[in-house]
């Protein structure tokens, strides 16, 4: 399969299943041995999470940085949805470990329609590839620089929320691990996609260049027949990625939301209060980064849908026969199914309106706090 060659390096970093090369419909199966592994790092992690929970008021003086109410509801927020976020992920992982591989086999069944082994492979994956790797290597980076910096600072930071950003990176590291995985998944079917857009063009060429009374009917209405086929694979592919990552992708929304209110509230809180707490907003950038490619990618899924709908709006209908008009139609309503959509549970869709409106809410919300701590501090002065 060209998918699992080319991504192959981070195929290896998230599968738990093998490729049986004599099946040729459905190649992935699980590896016994590997499903194990994944199955106990899972319930190790669900363990640690739910330790944590239960005995992180204990150690509340400990892990939360404590300078007034607000502040520590506040972190609280967000150590409560980020713990809850690891504990939601880390579940749906465990219970979904077996749908992994139906994912892979219908990326097989859309190669196998699209016959992308018999053509330059390479350059269909080359530039998903290029662009996921700099994704995951500049979050690796991310991650390397923000541990550098705290042990630079460890020193000198207060103890509380050095600890603080600590459990929250160790925790972030589950969810993350989850995006990236889905980040995989769109950014492959994106590829499918692309190269649909490229026999679709062809196709409308075709038809745009003919002349009218030519007999190519029944070749160019089979190669429509295949395509409708391709992208019903592709909606297939997306609803059993929506349905695989449902949970976590409503918890990380919900998490993203929380931490850009957090982030806003800080930033306010240092420039009244003239306290340093660069580290306390630097220690989310890995997350911030890793949300914003996977919305862009998500974005650039749903171009790739405009782009097809585009393309079948350029077709000279009155050179075409009935029953092409009734395949481009076919298709064309199966574009305006808009299901290439992450909506967790319809409480939010991932694009860049969501960021912005997470962004204004957040604002929002710490204006009227801001108000009050202004107001404090210059009774307190």
């Amino acid at each position: 399969m060209e998918a699992e060659k080319h991504f192959r390096s981070f195929f290896n970093f998230y599968r738990h299943h093998q490729i049986d090369p004599t099946n040729k419909t459905n190649p992935f199966k699980l590896n016994p041995y590997r499903h194990k592994l994944f199955i106990i790092k899972k319930l190790l992690i669900l363990l640690l999470c739910t330790l944590l929970g239960v005995y992180g008021k204990s150690f509340e003086t400990n892990l939360i940085p404590n300078r007034s109410c607000i502040n520590r509801l506040i972190n609280w927020f967000c150590f409560t949805s980020t713990l809850s976020t690891a504990v939601i992920v880390a579940w749906e992982a465990l219970a979904g470990c077996k749908e992994d591989v139906k994912i892979w086999n219908t990326f097989n069944e859309i190669e196998t329609a699209l016959n992308i082994c018999n053509q330059n492979s390479k350059d269909i994956f080359s530039k998903t590839c290029r662009v996921y790797s700099v994704i995951f290597y500049t979050l690796v980076a991310l991650m390397c620089t923000m541990a550098g910096i705290l042990l630079i600072q460890c020193r000198v930071m207060e103890g509380a929320l050095m600890d603080f950003i600590i459990l929250f990176e160790l925790l972030s590291s589950v969810d993350i691990h989850r995006i990236l995985q889905i980040l995989l998944y769109v950014r492959i079917v994106t590829s499918y996609l692309y190269r649909l857009k490229d026999d679709i063009r062809d196709i409308v060429q075709g038809l745009n260049a003919r002349v009218v009374g030519t007999n190519h009917d029944l070749e160019t209405e089979d190669k429509l027949r295949a395509c409708c086929s391709c992208y019903f694979l592709c909606m297939k592919a997306f609803i059993q990625i929506q349905d695989q990552f449902s949970f976590g992708l409503f918890m990380v929304c919900l998490k993203f939301s929380i931490i850009i209110w957090n982030e806003i509230y800080w930033t306010v809180y240092r420039a009244i209060m003239e306290t340093s707490f660069e580290l306390f907003c630097l220690n989310v950038v890995p997350y911030h980064f890793i949300f914003i490619s996977f919305t862009w990618s998500c974005e650039c899924l749903n171009g790739e849908i405009k782009a097809l709908s585009q393309l079948l709006n350029t077709v000279h209908m009155d050179k075409t026969t009935s029953s092409i008009k009734t395949r481009i139609t076919h298709l064309m309503l199966l574009l305006d199914y808009k299901v290439f959509f992450f909506e967790a549970f319809g409480v939010c869709k991932v694009s860049y309106k969501c960021i912005v409106q997470y962004a204004i809410s957040g604002a929002t919300k710490v204006s009227f706090i801001a108000q009050i701590m202004k107001d404090f501090h210059s009774e307190m002065s």
